[in-house]
């Protein structure tokens, strides 16, 4: 059954790392992308769509002016739109609902390889004359003229963004550019230093399978396995075991699992049947921006797998033996 589940793989790029996974499995979350300030998500969208959700995002942003927890001196709601070269997209400086318009959202609708991208970020922007008394509670704060607006600073950072940008319609296909990868795209580097934090997961009828990687992580001496006292307990209290627990070396790669069994009913109803929690922490007590902090996670929670322990056990460690870098990480 693992071998026919295994016939045919597939590499995925998630961040800097790389791993094969089942040819069935498909990245379901495409929202979890979180680079320096700003959120992202993906989707693969035909052109015509793509112009469709502009059109239709544009209305409903004009329109929140005249919802109830809006009030017209913050009007209009979208303060300005700015076109993107190549009819790539837009950047809309809108209005938060519900709050005063000094704090905003940049939200950038960007078109690029068929797939669309959403990138958001707040600014503070105190320009306004009619903030003139507030602003002077944050000048005794400390606060700077560009600690005041940070609009251009941050617009500047998000075209930046934008220009590094491409999309990826078919993810098997590892960039071997410098950068990283995200759900449908990939980011290329340039000369600074940036703060990324990108999750995929991947599920089916047997199992979740999920993988996050975050390289504002410093290592430490917390580790998994150092956590151990901590987790035997609450093994000890929820009537889990351990199925096997240690170490790895998965190419140059240093990792620790733990891998756990237990019992659930489906809903807190009927008859129990096997669950399997197993974790797993890659570069745990080295990491850096050079060396990211990665985390694995294999659960069936609310699911009646066809799998039996051994089966999921050989899933897990046929995933998580494939992990290398990614061709010219850094």
């Amino acid at each position: 059954m693992i071998d026919s589940l295994f016939e045919e793989t597939k590499p995925q790029c998630i961040g800097r790392y790389t791993i094969d996974v089942p040819i069935s499995f498909n990245n379901q979350l495409n929202d979890f992308i979180f680079i320096d300030e700003f959120k992202m998500e993906s989707k693969f969208i035909y052109p015509p769509a793509f112009k469709q959700r502009i059109e239709l995002r544009e209305k409903e942003l004009n329109d929140a002016i005249n919802q109830p927890q809006n009030e017209m001196q913050n009007a209009p709601f979208i303060k300005e739109s700015i076109q993107l070269p190549d009819n790539k997209g837009i950047i809309f400086d809108r209005n938060i609902s519900g709050e005063d318009d000094l704090s905003r959202m940049l939200e950038a609708h960007i078109y690029v390889d068929n797939i669309a991208f959403i990138i958001t970020t707040k600014i503070l922007d105190l320009s306004d004359p009619k903030y003139s008394e507030r602003k002077k509670i944050y000048i005794n704060a400390g606060f700077s003229e560009f600690d005041m607006n940070t609009k251009p600073a941050r617009l500047a950072q998000m075209k930046s963004l934008i220009s590094r940008l491409s999309g990826r319609i078919n993810d098997t296909i590892i960039p071997t550019e410098k950068g990283i990868c995200i759900p449908n795209g990939f980011i290329a580097d340039d000369s600074n230093i940036h703060k990324n934090r990108i999750s995929y997961t991947y599920e089916n009828d047997d199992l979740i399978f999920g993988l996050e990687t975050d390289d504002t992580i410093l290592g430490s001496d917390d580790t998994l396995l150092n956590r151990s006292p901590g987790i035997y307990g609450a093994l000890l209290k929820s009537n889990q075991r351990t199925i096997k627990k240690g170490e790895l070396l998965l190419g140059k790669i240093p990792a620790q699992e733990w891998l756990i069994s237990g019992a659930q009913k489906l809903h807190g109803q009927g008859d129990p049947f096997p669950s399997y929690n197993f974790i797993l922490f890659a570069n745990e007590s080295i990491a850096s921006y050079q060396q990211p902090w990665l985390s694995f996670g294999m659960d069936n929670n609310s699911k009646k797998s066809r799998y039996n322990q051994a089966q999921m056990v050989e899933i897990w460690d046929r995933i998580v033996g494939s992990l290398r870098y990614k061709p010219n990480a850094f």
